[in-house]
């Protein structure tokens, strides 16, 4: 191979690692405001939730079908140029996130009608917040495995994933407020 080869392969090596590791971080960041709605860190839940649920918000708009894509297509350039990429023992092995949980549609009107009368329903919108970030780290990285081994169907079921995890946890932080006052 003349060395233009290996400098472009290094170059596709270094962006492939670069992406990587940026997609991974993603979910670094949600899995740690996750373990502040958590004890020891999350006894005060109500104190942290409005900067977790803000910060998450933050992550979740970064969120783009194109990055996965890109991952999936660098995955498969490296695959085509000869390098050990996709070698099925070194590897990841994607594991599908389960299906979502989301509240009933009507959840904001049932809780008005309440009229903030229940109060133990204010731990289960936090708890509701805290396995909605859960559920996106595991969809986040069933995401990135699956484009590390070039799984379009993985990409395609889980993708739709964080949408509705992110609006599952606006919602709940919205009940949430609602009912705390």
């Amino acid at each position: 191979m003349p060395s233009d080869e290996y400098e472009d392969i290094d170059n596709l090596v270094a962006e492939w690692q670069s992406l990587t590791r940026r997609l991974r971080y993603v979910a670094e960041q949600t899995r740690w405001l996750a373990a502040r709605l958590t004890p020891p860190y999350g006894s005060d839940v109500s104190g942290n939730l409005l900067w977790i649920v803000k910060d998450f918000s933050r992550i979740a708009q970064v969120v783009e079908w194109k990055d996965f894509e890109s991952l999936i297509l660098r995955t498969t350039e490296l695959h085509n140029r000869g390098t050990d990429i996709l070698h099925p023992e070194r590897g990841p092995e994607p594991v599908p996130s389960p299906f979502v949980r989301t509240m009933p549609a009507e959840q904001e009107e049932t809780e008005a009608k309440r009229g903030g009368r229940q109060v133990r329903h204010v731990v289960a919108y936090e708890s509701h917040i805290r396995q909605s970030l859960a559920h996106f780290v595991e969809a986040w990285t069933a995401l990135v495995d699956g484009s590390l081994v070039c799984d379009w169907d993985m990409l395609d079921d889980e993708f739709p994933k964080l949408e509705i995890l992110a609006n599952e946890v606006d919602r709940a932080y919205a009940i949430w407020e609602s009912i705390s006052r």
